[in-house]
């Protein structure tokens, strides 16, 4: 008889949580799979992570440009046209980030990517002067030495039939941008066993585990699991590390007598310490940043600058090398900037120069855009453009969908850098620093690290193409399951 009951209870707790469901399916008005109990549609994407991308494409040519699904009880709207996108992403009221970016906060808390409302706006407008060309300036020379490191690491492998990109540019991207960001260097490349680097590797791991498994999602099952114990390891390392330099700064400050920046100081503008020192001098509404909220904003721009950046410089080296035809003509703009001295290294003024690299570049990141998914989050019932919206809806933005769509691109699957020598007809068909308020405030950063890493192997080798294809995996950046393979032949002249 008690068996039975349970049955029934069982049984009407499923039927609720249905008609729950199929009765929010209806007030969002955006077509979408008919949810099952307690399911909604999670059991579609039960795939292997390499496959995601293909499955939401699938869905896409079947329910339209905008399509719902629930992951269980949670709904999400997934959007690939900027009919759709332009007036979610150029709101300043919807700017919330999704679920996903969580998994980030017991590294990153309120950082700027993970914050939302009034303190991201405000972080936002006094980190923004961080990015003003006269301190990226001061960034190159990190950037060329960090660079000489791996083209000598790369000629060292140039007689293997194939490379793969993704862990040796990652380490010299995390070399720039700990060198850039916090005024010390790691050498992440000649010490990738050092406990930084794993601590980083580790904790990259684990969120994009967690978001590819959706059980492993939920707090209460993986506190318990021993992957919460790897994660608090690493995470306590990482934040060490980051207070020990923060702390060392600001003593150094202590020691100097400098308090504050004045409005014609250079502190912070024409030293190596310069996003450090913004972060540790400079006021908002006449209090200074806590030490909490610096360690955040310095994390922060630590993964940001890293991962981004990792994938933009290989699969756009993947591009070059499946298209000579792109890279000699590169090759030919870098001669006219460096003439008969190939070697040495670019000027600011020079990066300005490389009008081709930048069109192929961009051309790169838009078939692999090196963040193909961001994430809003609905915190009331709203409509927006046309999509009529429940509060805690989930809308996921394709950015690599978007950027393949054959209405916003002629051929959109051939690679063809011309197409950015004219300006876009709507800028939203573009997306790959996002759009709007929450656009990427590092794109400039991003740029000339990308020019400088990018020009430095062209300028070196010739990159020819591996037989190993790319199996794309869509975490929070762009990875491949099997790396990112090319061939690489030393040009003569060096």
């Amino acid at each position: 008889m008690l068996l039975l009951l349970l049955s029934v209870i069982v049984v009407l707790l499923l039927l609720v949580s249905w008609i729950r469901l199929v009765s929010e399916s209806i007030r969002i008005n955006v077509p979408g799979p008919f949810p099952l109990p307690f399911l909604g549609n999670a059991h579609l994407f039960v795939v292997k992570s390499s496959e995601f991308l293909n499955l939401l494409q699938k869905l896409s040519l079947k329910y339209g440009d905008a399509f719902r699904v629930h992951f269980f009880s949670s709904p999400y709207v997934i959007l690939s046209h900027p009919k759709y996108i332009e007036p979610l992403v150029s709101s300043t009221e919807y700017i919330t980030k999704g679920r996903s970016y969580s998994f980030l906060s017991c590294w990153l808390g309120r950082g700027l990517l993970t914050s939302t409302g009034q303190r991201w706006k405000t972080h936002r407008r006094f980190l923004t002067p961080a990015f003003h060309f006269n301190i990226l300036q001061n960034f190159l020379p990190v950037f060329c030495k960090n660079q000489r490191v791996l083209t000598e690491k790369l000629r060292n492998m140039a007689d293997r039939p194939s490379i793969d990109l993704l862990p040796h540019v990652a380490l010299a991207a995390l070399d720039n941008v700990t060198e850039s960001i916090m005024g010390v260097c790691v050498d992440a490349q000649k010490h990738k066993e050092s406990e930084y680097v794993k601590s980083i590797e580790a904790l990259s791991a684990i969120v994009t585990m967690r978001m590819q498994i959706p059980i492993f999602g939920e707090d209460a099952i993986f506190n318990l699991l021993p992957y919460k114990t790897r994660q608090d390891k690493a995470v306590k390392f990482l934040h060490e590390q980051t207070n020990k330099v923060i702390n060392a700064r600001r003593e150094e400050l202590r020691k100097a007598n400098i308090t504050s920046l004045g409005e014609n100081s250079d502190i912070g503008i024409k030293n190596k310490h310069a996003f450090l020192d913004l972060l540790l001098l400079a006021e908002i509404d006449g209090k200074k940043f806590d030490a909490e909220s610096i360690r955040e904003e310095v994390d922060t721009f630590m993964f940001e600058g890293h991962d981004t950046t990792t994938s933009g410089v290989s699969y756009t080296l993947f591009c070059l090398s499946q298209h000579r035809d792109v890279q000699d003509k590169i090759y030919e703009e870098l001669k006219t900037i460096f003439g008969d001295d190939m070697n040495r290294d670019p000027t600011y003024h020079e990066l300005h120069q490389m009008k081709y690299l930048e069109l192929a570049m961009k051309e790169c990141m838009r078939l692999f855009p090196p963040v193909p998914l961001i994430e809003r989050r609905m915190n009331k019932d709203c409509e927006v453009g046309s999509l009529k919206l429940v509060k805690g809806t989930s809308v996921m933005i394709n950015i690599y969908q978007t950027q393949r769509h054959p209405d916003l691109y002629d051929d959109p699957l051939e690679f063809r850098p011309e197409r950015f020598a004219t300006p876009l007809k709507n800028p939203f068909n573009f997306l790959a620093f996002s759009a709007g308020p929450r656009n990427c405030i590092g794109q400039k950063f991003a740029m000339m690290e990308l020019k400088v890493m990018v020009s430095e192997i062209i300028k070196h080798f010739i990159i020819l193409p591996s037989h190993i294809q790319p199996e794309l995996s869509a975490d929070l950046v762009l990875r491949s399951k099997n790396g990112v393979h090319v061939k690489l032949m030393p040009r003569n002249s060096n």
